[in-house]
């Protein structure tokens, strides 16, 4: 009996497989094969409109010992879909390289609640959110995860290089000049500052500056750290021209006459050659330290300048070239002028301000 059932078993199991591979071919000769997932929606063209309402933006830098700056950031929004953007295409950049790798903690809530995002599966820097009815606003947070060795960044125990293209998100669809934006920083305390961004007020570590756009935000970046002397090099009331110098130690600031004129004579001979600027005021922004790696990068009212902690004090020895601000004061003169209406603005996901950001972001 137990024989017969065995048995049984047995040809029930070899019929079903028979039945199954079967179904299987002819399933597959009626079938297309895997298909691909549809893509998500364009990411929205920008187009020459203001965006209603201005960005409030906190950054809070206090946190300097972990490298890791933590931001608020509030958007006025309307409901329906939408798309946040990460700054993707920078000024002085030939690439997509702002680093969204670093971004991190991303927490975006209305009215008290939690609203989900979804990644773009094609450009990892745009982020989709369907902003529920009733909701006005929009509140972002999120940490950017700074290099911990200062060599492999610019921030140090008593240093910072702040860029806001790493500590913001914005909406998709507008030209970058017709957002607005209400930045305000949270310092270590002790801490001084210099960027070319005007300030509204200051409670003392915290900063409020004044409401500016995009654009003119991404390209204002800002040093801050425990030693600072703010020279002024202007050849007048009409040419505002600051050196703001960042050190590792106080000694490291210390400038002779020879010196500071040297920076003047920087100044007066631009002055001089071009007999015009297009800034009204400008800070060259200048680290000197062993600690953080160097910079040089040009700005439409600032530069980005880093070389070594001995640069004023072993100036004899020519440390580094004293000429090396020479390259950032020209080319903001020569390619920082506003563009021609040939040139068009863009939003900072797309290759176009690579060619034409200092020109079209200044529009």
């Amino acid at each position: 009996m137990s024989r017969s059932l065995s048995s049984g078993r047995s040809v029930a199991i070899v019929l079903a497989l028979f039945l199954v591979t079967v179904s299987t071919a002819v399933h597959g000769q009626g079938s297309l094969g895997p298909q691909p997932a549809p893509l998500p929606a364009p990411i929205p063209i920008p187009v020459d409109k203001p965006y209603d309402g201005t960005i409030s933006l906190n950054v809070d830098l206090t946190n300097i010992n972990d490298r890791i700056l933590n931001v608020q950031e509030t958007i006025p929004v309307k409901p329906g879909e939408m798309i946040l953007l990460y700054p993707q295409w920078l000024p002085g950049n030939h690439s997509p390289s702002n680093p969204v790798a670093n971004m991190a903690g991303l927490v975006i809530s209305a009215n008290g609640k939690r609203i989900p995002w979804l990644r773009d599966r094609v450009d990892m820097w745009a982020f989709h959110v369907d902003v529920p009815k009733g909701v006005t606003s929009l509140e972002l947070t999120f940490q950017y995860l700074a290099p911990v060795r200062p060599q492999q960044g610019r921030i140090s125990n008593n240093f910072a290089n702040l860029k806001w293209n790493a500590v913001l998100f914005y909406p998709a669809g507008y030209f970058s000049r017709r957002i607005q934006f209400a930045p305000e920083l949270r310092l270590p305390e002790g801490w001084k500052f210099a960027t070319a961004l005007e300030v509204k007020s200051q409670n003392g570590s915290l900063v409020h500056f004044k409401d500016t756009t995009l654009n003119t935000l991404i390209d204002s970046p800002l040093y801050a750290g425990v030693n600072f002397k703010r020279v002024d090099l202007s050849t007048g009331p009409d040419n505002p021209v600051y050196m703001d110098v960042f050190s590792d130690k106080p000694e490291q600031l210390e400038i002779t006459p020879e010196e500071l004129q040297f920076h003047k004579n920087l100044v007066i001979q631009a002055q001089k050659l071009f007999n015009s600027h297009h800034y009204d005021h400008y800070d060259l922004l200048y680290s000197l330290s062993d600690s953080v790696a160097g910079q040089g990068l040009e700005h439409h009212q600032s530069s980005e300048n880093g070389t070594r902690a001995n640069y004023f004090t072993d100036w004899g020895a020519g440390i580094a070239g004293p000429g090396a601000l020479a390259p950032r004061i020209h080319p903001f003169l020569e390619r920082k002028i506003p563009p021609t209406s040939r040139l068009v603005d863009s939003q900072l996901s797309t290759s176009l301000c690579r060619m034409t950001f200092f020109g079209s972001m200044r529009a």
